[in-house]
């Protein structure tokens, strides 16, 4: 593994929109010390959060060459999504998950040569974890999972354009899940301005008998979850990006992942009881589908991503060519 060089304050408590920005700021001041005083070759950054673009302004500031990891994917809806793509003009290298997202990148007017399709590193965790049994499972997660019962995994974020609805969209979830009365394994949201929103709707429902309720599942334990369970509910990128490569039905409800590039598993609903309740029986119940599923091909790649970033880091020149950025119209 990696020895950590330090550790970064970043998240300030709140549920406001402000909190989120807050907390920007104090990682950008921690960046700026930890990254003086260690003086990397590169920063790697991931995906679309404050940490991603508080370290991308770093690096280009301090001409240290940021490579980003995840750029040129669109989602809808989601203020990630624009600092995605502000992560991508300030980035030197961009390790992109998909064919489209290289398109895009590229159309950004980013030179070629500085962008690579290596799928998603994440899928690489998901091929070495180790396989644990129902009853380890059930032993290290405090209830019982049992080899031939579905169950549902609900993970539902707030989406930041509509904080303000986190409440009633969590809700029309729970109903579903009441109605339809399948073991279900719920895990808190993320912090997002909303989320309290959400956790107030997840105590009116969290003594439902069929429902469990954590706040956080490790690593090792989700993806073995994932591996086991019937289908997958809400909105978490991880229906998106990894289940796809466990076969594992997805259905997505509202608009947060609505518009990003998705393989055969994923229906996508509105917050809606019925809708809801339909889409989650065919996906545990319909026969079809779930040979359809069964069969669907990832577009993130093959889980062998980590091997091809690192590759390119080792042997690309750190140069005046790759720290000057140019664009290309």
């Amino acid at each position: 593994g990696f020895k950590i060089a330090d550790e970064v304050e970043s998240l300030i408590n709140g549920d406001n929109v402000s909190s989120r920005v807050k907390g920007l700021a104090v990682q950008l001041a921690g960046m700026i010390q930890t990254v003086t005083r260690i003086k990397p070759d590169f920063l790697l950054v991931l995906g679309d959060r404050e940490e991603s673009i508080a370290t991308a302004l770093v690096g280009a500031y301090m001409n240290i060459p940021v490579a980003h990891i995840g750029g040129g994917d669109r989602v809808v809806g989601n203020v990630d999504d624009q600092v995605r793509h502000a992560v991508t003009k300030l980035a030197h290298l961009h390790f992109v998950t998909n064919k489209e997202s290289y398109e895009r990148v590229i159309k950004l007017g980013e030179q070629p040569f500085r962008v690579f399709n290596t799928g998603n590193p994440g899928l690489d965790r998901l091929n070495k974890a180790p396989h644990l049994t129902a009853a380890e499972l059930s032993q290290r997660l405090g209830f019982d999972i049992k080899e031939d019962e579905p169950f549902i995994i609900l993970i539902q974020h707030v989406i930041s354009t509509e904080s303000e609805c986190g409440y009633f969209q969590m809700k029309q979830t729970l109903e579903a899940v009441k109605r339809l009365q399948i073991k279900t394994i719920l895990s808190y949201p993320n912090s997002d301005a909303g989320s309290q929103q959400i956790i107030k709707a997840i105590n009116e429902y969290k003594d439902l008998r069929f429902l469990h309720v954590t706040k956080n599942i490790p690593r090792l334990e989700f993806v073995n979850l994932m591996r086991r369970a019937g289908c997958m509910l809400g909105n978490s990128s991880a229906g998106i990006l990894e289940a796809p490569l466990l076969k594992l039905p997805v259905i997505n409800v509202g608009n947060r992942q609505k518009g990003r590039l998705h393989a055969e598993n994923v229906q996508f609903v509105p917050h809606d009881v019925d809708a809801i309740c339909n889409a989650v029986t065919k996906a545990l119940f319909d026969r079809s589908y779930r040979e359809k599923v069964a069969k669907c091909s990832n577009p993130y790649g093959d889980g062998h991503s980590s091997e091809k970033i690192a590759e390119i880091l080792a042997t690309i020149p750190i140069n005046k060519k790759l720290l000057v950025k140019d664009i290309t119209y």
